[in-house]
């Protein structure tokens, strides 16, 4: 007996599959996405020697960045909600 529940699931699979098809379907979007991956690569490496050498370091840092962008978010929240 077959699954009449498919589930909306398979359906984003598929939407996702079709539209990174079409994306990568075009020589340009081909050589961002490898630009793309160096770039983050690079990033990754540089981020892992960082932790390796100083993990607390490291973790204050990150904690410093994401508490800074969270106070950006929260003014832009507040500028809407003053709009309204």
């Amino acid at each position: 007996m077959s699954n009449k529940k498919a589930g909306l699931f398979p359906m984003l699979v598929g939407v996702v599959a079709g539209a990174a098809a079409v994306f990568f379907s075009d020589k340009k979007n081909q050589e961002k996405a490898k630009k793309a991956l160096v770039k983050g690569k690079a990033s990754l490496k540089k981020l892992s020697a960082e932790v390796k050498k100083n993990p607390e370091a490291f973790a204050k840092k990150m904690v410093k960045r994401v508490s800074s962008e969270v106070k950006k978010i929260d003014k832009k929240i507040v500028a809407k909600s003053k709009k309204s």
